[in-house]
């Protein structure tokens, strides 16, 4: 990896220990357009959103901060929990786990029933399974072709990551 990267990396990663001294931070690398921090102590991020703001301001880049794959709940019993957590009414038809991401996508009839008042049931999904929650609307007619394009994405999903890599530092090099 060029010194270029490598210093952005590292400047990543003592901007994060100076905004959050406690945070474990287990990798920080690229994908795409992103700077993606992995961490143990995601609680801390998730509390105070404004320290990805910070950070984000002063790199001048697109920050996510994803929970550390050991820390992510097994599929069944994030299934589970989420069924626990949302309402009935919510109408969940699917629920999809992307490994390569750490995000689990619920797609639901009511996404709004799903979201919770400002966002209180998404809190309490990422607290209880550390998966991070995204919501879909269901389509009104099942489509078997987005269950294909899910599909290959999860079979893909080394290919892909090792592309968004390759496409980070691309977009991160220093100009000619």
């Amino acid at each position: 990896m060029p010194a270029e990267w490598e210093d952005l990396l590292k400047q990543t990663r003592e901007i994060v220990e100076k905004l959050a001294p406690d945070a474990v931070i287990t990798e920080i690398d690229f994908e795409g357009p992103l700077i993606v921090i992995y961490t143990k102590s995601i609680e801390k991020f998730a509390e105070n959103p404004e320290i990805v703001r910070k950070l984000a301001l002063s790199i001048r880049r697109r920050i996510s901060v994803r929970p550390d794959p050991s820390l992510l709940l097994p599929e069944e019993e994030a299934i589970e929990e989420i069924k626990k957590i949302v309402p009935e009414d919510a109408g969940i038809k699917h629920i999809y786990f992307e490994h390569d991401t750490g995000e689990v996508v619920i797609e639901a009839d009511a996404p709004g029933k799903v979201i919770g008042k400002e966002g209180m049931l998404l809190n309490e999904i990422k607290k209880r399974i550390k998966w991070a929650p995204r919501v879909v609307r269901a389509p009104p007619i099942p489509s078997r072709i987005v269950q294909q394009v899910r599909e290959f994405l999860k079979n893909v999903k080394d290919e892909r990551r090792q592309f968004l890599r390759e496409l980070g530092r691309k977009l991160n090099r220093p100009p000619m």
